[in-house]
């Protein structure tokens, strides 16, 4: 996939989905982690587009939550990403 969107082409592509990712989620309702009942999962989101970037158990402490979801963590591999 890498090497499908590393072209100039493709990064004006991949940045024009993250404006409109960026634009969609600020919309979208987050979920609230502390009025979640005891036992429920976890849920973080994507630090560039407010997308949901990992959904873990509530002793997440066992591994680190995502910072970015999977379509900015493939923009920041190809550092289009800052």
């Amino acid at each position: 996939m890498a090497m499908v969107l590393a072209t100039e082409k493709g990064k004006d592509f991949a940045l024009k989905a993250l404006a409109k990712r960026r634009k969609e989620n600020k919309k979208k309702k987050r979920i609230d982690n502390s009025s979640l009942p005891a036992g429920s999962p976890m849920y973080f989101y994507c630090k560039s587009c407010g997308g949901l970037a990992d959904t873990l158990p509530e002793n997440y402490f066992l591994s680190t939550p995502k910072n970015l979801c999977g379509e900015c963590q493939a923009l920041k591999d190809l550092e289009w990403l800052e």
